[in-house]
């Protein structure tokens, strides 16, 4: 029984020090937050990689999210943000890659926790500003899958394989921008704000490194591993087995302007305090 009364007293102090921190952070929480808000973004997504150098305007497509944010105090906020975005490129918007003549779309379903940094104090205290500017970065994952259009059907061309390559569809990236945002009142917050995407992977426009043997290649590949044939007067591809079809040590991004609206909890005003009990 000694024994069994000595590991119990060696789990106590843990326990303690566990409850003791608990309750240190609920209440370091409470004491300086300032609100929850509930909110939605809107607005565009576009993409830079190895079929887009430079930002093409026409490729911009519509994207959108919801989010919740947590704002610790004045200055910090944390925001978990779920978001679809979509990009696409084509050689056909730069005249020294229209031989190339590749081209891709692809839906981006996002899930990002990113932090906030207010240039400004900014909460409901009226001490504070109404409007600021503020940095963030954070963390995200996504899901992706790009395609490819051919005789007016879209194509998974993960599953054709252009490279030879089973590159993973779900990857994470690094989210960080700046943004601007207003309150109006207690509750109201309308925003706008920049956010790039920093990924990992070189797939997002399926496009990478080099060209296989296409004379040894399944159908799948042979129609969209080199699409050259398509624009040559004379419907032959113009690639050979290990000439570069993309740059691997260039990595694609993804980016998103959004406008912003959000509403911010308010703590609930209770009706008794403004009765006088003692009249």
């Amino acid at each position: 029984m000694k024994n069994i009364r000595i590991k119990r007293n060696q789990r106590n102090p843990v326990l303690k020090i566990a409850s003791i921190s608990i309750l240190i952070l609920v209440s370091f929480g409470t004491s300086y937050s300032q609100s929850w808000e509930i909110g939605g973004m809107a607005g565009a997504s576009n993409y830079h990689g190895d079929l887009a150098f430079n930002i093409v305007p026409k490729e911009s497509h519509f994207s959108g999210g919801i989010f919740f944010k947590y704002n610790i105090n004045e200055y910090w906020a944390m925001r978990p943000t779920v978001s679809y975005l979509k990009i696409s490129g084509s050689d056909s918007n730069f005249n020294e890659y229209k031989i190339r003549n590749l081209s891709f779309r692809n839906n981006i379903y996002e899930v990002s926790n990113v932090m906030e940094f207010n240039f400004q104090p900014f909460s409901r205290r009226s001490v504070h500003n109404e409007n600021t500017f503020y940095a963030m970065l954070g963390i995200a994952g996504f899901i992706h899958k790009p395609e490819a259009k051919m005789d007016g059907e879209w194509h998974d061309l993960r599953t054709a394989k252009t490279e030879r390559v089973n590159y993973k569809l779900i990857q994470i990236s690094v989210p960080f921008g700046v943004g601007f945002k207003q309150s109006f009142g207690d509750n109201l917050i309308l925003g706008f704000e920049v956010g790039w995407r920093k990924t990992f992977t070189d797939y997002l426009d399926d496009v990478s490194t080099i060209y296989p043997e296409l004379n040894t290649s399944t159908n799948g590949v042979k129609q969209f591993a080199d699409r050259s044939w398509e624009v040559t007067e004379d419907n032959q591809p113009r690639s050979n087995a290990g000439d570069m079809r993309g740059d691997p040590n260039f990595k694609d991004w993804y980016f998103q302007t959004a406008f912003s609206i959000s509403y911010r909890f308010t703590p609930i005003k209770c009706a008794f305090n403004k009765i006088n009990f003692f009249e």
